[in-house]
């Protein structure tokens, strides 16, 4: 197992995880639930290899399988807050 599968596999430890290598030097990143839902994510070299850019991908692919898995709020239920007036400003 390869380092770079090694930590995507802890990070997402509630899936089956599979790195494919990709001829631009990225991997494509395959997560498999345990109900069988796949979902798949092509990485760059440059994503993989710079901090800040890594961490935005595991950042944007949790956000992403929590939307699979219905945990964000309705969009009916985000509408349903009390709406405000915002306030206005004069210049004397």
């Amino acid at each position: 197992m390869s380092l770079i599968q090694e930590k995507f596999t802890s990070l997402f430890s509630n899936f089956e995880v599979n790195t494919q290598p990709r001829p631009d030097g990225g991997i494509l990143l395959t997560l498999r639930s345990e109900e069988g839902k796949v979902f798949k994510r092509s990485i760059s070299y440059q994503q993989l290899h710079a901090g800040d850019q890594l961490s935005w991908v595991i950042s944007a692919i949790r956000r992403d399988l929590a939307e699979q898995a219905s945990e964000l709020p309705q969009i009916s239920m985000l509408q349903s807050q009390q709406r405000f007036a915002l306030p206005t400003y004069h210049s004397a």
